[in-house]
């Protein structure tokens, strides 16, 4: 009976404890069913932008329950593969922003992550993506420029004029800060396309540094001391050029040459007793190509008062001592000539030098013409003096261009272009181009293919006919004047093309 009673008051409390559990929830907790963000991602995989252009996804999103003002957006991504340091790039709903990170070489991509905040509810719903950045900046004009006369940026222009088989018009504006995340110190003045040891690449200079920088991805290589076998101290860098197989470099009024396609670091300076002025008289032709010139390089020393002569700077291709002109009766003494500043220098269409020099006395300025010697007697052969007191424009002239296919010097002040025609007995100057107005000439040259006049490749089209100059006003702009008429020195006005949204230029180069 005891047991019984056990038994029964057992199943009592069972039953009473379960009745609560059979009561019917009438509360209204965990009963709002919460809005939810779907990210559809069908089809999407891995992301590709070309460099300097705009990324632009526009993802699918589902949303329930929730207006759009209950929702906000940030894009952000990673500064370099595999690394979690992010920017916020964009706060819309659909990406559509400007890429300028560092083009890929391997397989890893960069990370975009898009996060979608429901403010409602305080939810966060995220997606990610991989990112590609390919290449965009090829063959075309380098264009160095400043905004406070202390550093210089570097932008990039790409158009038919100046890039092979190319149809459409790029520019992009502080391409160097952009990539490298600073500025270089100085004005650059010159820069110069190089093959380094079989990477394409382009050297740029100032008063005190010399730079080098991959064209691929415009990004910061070496400089300075690094780029020496034996480093100068101080630096002083005056000029660039080259011939065949061989880079020059005027540091120090000292030559420095070295193969670069080949070599790893530049050489020691050329030892010798004479003063290398930034203004040298390079012919870069060769056999293989166009012709041998008995002479490669030809200079005026401001120091010693006279030319002088290297016949070439490849060991294996000849004397590569350097001499200084005899002194003759000729049209000009090239071997006794004191007092002369150098304003410009350069080989013409007949093999010889041209070089212009004016009096530091007087002020009077003069061309100065050689012809080509010969192998018995290599020193080139002073051959005409051209008095340009007449010039007009000359006693302003900044700027000059000599060109190597035709007999045309150009000469340039701050506002306007002049030619010297001089292919006959009595030179000819005419007037050539104006600047426009609130505007001044700050760099002018030829455009020519980056690797003329030796290359197995064909040259692009434009090559010597063109001219490229900039100008600054409010802002830096570059032109590329047509040439027409050959040997005249016309310019065809209606068909200059500009760019513009620089800062003001100090040099324009060109790269492949």
């Amino acid at each position: 009976m005891q047991s019984t009673y056990k038994t029964f008051l057992l199943a009592l409390i069972a039953a009473i404890c379960l009745l609560p559990a059979c009561r019917k929830d009438e509360s209204s907790m965990d009963s709002n069913k919460i809005p939810g963000v779907v990210i559809d991602t069908t089809g999407q995989g891995t992301l590709s932008v070309y460099q300097f252009t705009n990324l632009v996804v526009t993802p699918n999103l589902t949303t329930t329950g929730l207006s759009e003002a209950d929702l906000s957006y940030e894009w952000k991504i990673n500064s370099r593969p595999m690394v979690n340091e992010f920017e916020v790039i964009s706060t819309e709903r659909d990406l559509n922003e400007e890429i300028r990170l560092r083009p890929i070489t391997g397989s890893i991509g960069y990370k975009l992550v898009l996060t979608v905040t429901d403010k409602k509810n305080d939810l966060n719903y995220i997606m990610s993506w991989p990112v590609i950045v390919r290449n965009n900046i090829g063959e075309g004009l380098l264009v160095a420029s400043t905004l406070d006369n202390q550093h210089t940026d570097i932008s990039h222009i790409m158009s038919p004029e100046v890039t092979t088989d190319y149809t459409g018009v790029s520019v992009k504006h502080q391409v160097y800060s952009s990539i490298n995340g600073d500025l270089i110190d100085g004005l650059v003045k010159q820069m110069r396309y190089i093959k380094f040891f079989g990477v394409d690449g382009y050297f740029a200079i100032t008063d005190n540094s010399i730079i080098r920088i991959n064209s691929l991805d415009q990004t910061f290589s070496a400089k300075d001391a690094t780029l020496f076998f034996a480093p100068y101290s101080p630096i002083h860098p005056q000029s660039m050029s080259g011939v065949y197989q061989s880079d020059i470099f005027i540091i120090n009024n000292r030559f420095t040459y070295t193969n670069l396609g080949a070599s790893r670091a530049i050489g020691a300076p050329y030892d010798n007793e004479f003063t290398v002025p930034a203004q040298v008289a390079v012919n870069p032709n060769n056999s293989n190509f166009t012709y041998t010139p008995v002479t490669s390089i030809n200079f005026y020393d401001e120091v010693r008062g006279h030319f002088v002569y290297l016949q070439t700077i490849l060991p294996f291709g000849g004397d590569t001592k350097m001499y200084a002109h005899p002194s003759t009766a000729g049209a000009f003494n090239a071997g006794n000539l004191p007092n002369k500043q150098n304003l410009a220098a350069g080989y013409t269409v007949d093999r010889g030098f041209l070089h212009v020099l004016k009096d530091k006395t007087s002020g009077k300025t003069e061309a100065y013409l050689f012809k080509e010697g010969t192998d018995d007697v290599p020193a080139p052969v002073p051959d005409v003096v051209i008095d340009l007191s007449s010039a007009p424009g000359i006693g302003e002239a900044t700027k000059f261009v000599i060109m190597d296919d035709q007999k045309v010097l150009y000469y340039a002040t701050p506002t306007k272009i002049y030619a010297m025609m001089y292919s006959t007995s009595t030179p000819v100057f005419e007037e050539r181009y104006t600047i426009p107005a609130g505007e001044q000439l700050t760099t002018l040259q030829v455009y020519q293919d980056p690797t003329y006049p030796v290359s197995w490749d064909p040259f692009i089209a434009t090559n010597n006919r063109q001219l490229i100059m900039s100008t600054y006003g409010t802002e830096g702009k570059v032109y590329i004047l047509p040439i027409r008429n050959l040997g005249a020195g016309n310019i065809d006005v209606p068909n200059i093309k500009t760019f513009t949204g620089f800062g003001r230029i100090t040099a324009i180069g060109t790269q492949k």
